[in-house]
């Protein structure tokens, strides 16, 4: 799980676009001045491609809240710094900071004043930010933890690794690939050389999409391979869809992306006489 997928989530809710695949349309929550970003670290981080809010009917999928991600990434670049209060929690899950600790404390503390000086007053700037870290999206390209559901493992013949998929955002019909090693679950990235394609529907008559080289879905980003944080490479796939991994020395192996069942929408009705032909014929 990177720390990328909070910043592009966060930065919506300070009010910044750090990342050039900021695409949840978030509205814009804390001020201007409270996400500068002059570094370019960020771009080396792992993305995530969407976000949507809790929504009614939807598959028994763990659910994260940015506040579970935001504390992760402080666990991670900040190990020395506990938040005071809810609003560090949202701003250090945003804003890149390389200096001292020290310094760490009195950039927050003018930031936290700004911030106060704009919206009224201290309760309520961090009331908002625990409403915001608080809120359960359904999130593509953050990596499973252990035990989380419609999370599936195929060891690859003749190699160490396997093949995992898990879901990503379901409104979207979004499923991600990555590679283990088999004997310990820890994701890698490229471990091989290999091809990966997504290939036409064989039970589509008409209009399926032709044979396609998939990339990781970090560099849709423009993230380097060599850029993608160690077990963070990610492939973005959909609901089922047909795919060829291919490798050298070895027998091409196939799959199909497993399909989550939808709940059948209510036909509206016409004011026409129905004709039923067969679906399936022989």
């Amino acid at each position: 799980m990177s720390s990328a997928s909070v910043k592009k989530v966060a930065s919506n809710k300070t009010g910044k676009r750090h990342q050039p695949y900021d695409s949840s349309k978030r509205s814009k929550v804390h001020s201007e001045h409270t996400t500068p970003s002059t570094s370019s670290s960020l771009a080396a981080e792992t993305p995530s491609t969407k976000s949507t809010p809790l929504r009614s009917a939807r598959p028994t999928k763990h659910l994260h809240t940015i506040r579970e991600l935001a504390e992760k990434t402080i666990r991670k670049h900040y190990p020395y710094f506990t938040p005071r209060n809810d609003w560090e929690v949202l701003y250090l899950s945003d804003v890149p900071y390389s200096g001292s600790e020290a310094g760490l404390y009195e950039q927050l503390d003018n930031h936290l004043a700004l911030d106060i000086q704009e919206t009224g007053s201290y309760e309520e700037v961090v009331e908002r930010a625990t409403k915001d870290l608080d809120e359960l999206l359904d999130m593509t390209g953050l990596k499973p933890n252990p035990g989380d559901s419609q999370v599936f493992v195929e060891p690859l013949p003749g190699s160490e690794y396997s093949i995992r998929l898990f879901p990503g955002n379901a409104a979207n019909q979004d499923y991600c690939l990555d590679f283990v090693l088999t004997s310990t679950g820890e994701p890698v990235n490229s471990p091989f050389k290999f091809d990966l394609f997504t290939l036409p529907n064989p039970d589509a008559p008409v209009g399926s999409a032709p044979i396609m080289r998939m990339c990781p879905l970090e560099h849709s980003f423009g993230i380097p391979q060599h850029k993608i944080e160690p077990g963070e490479e990610k492939f973005l796939l959909h609901d089922g869809q047909h795919c060829l991994l291919r490798r050298p020395g070895h027998r091409d192996v196939r799959f199909k992306v497993p399909v989550r069942r939808r709940p059948k929408p209510e036909a509206s009705p016409a004011d026409a006489d129905v004709l039923h032909f067969p679906e399936y014929i022989d």
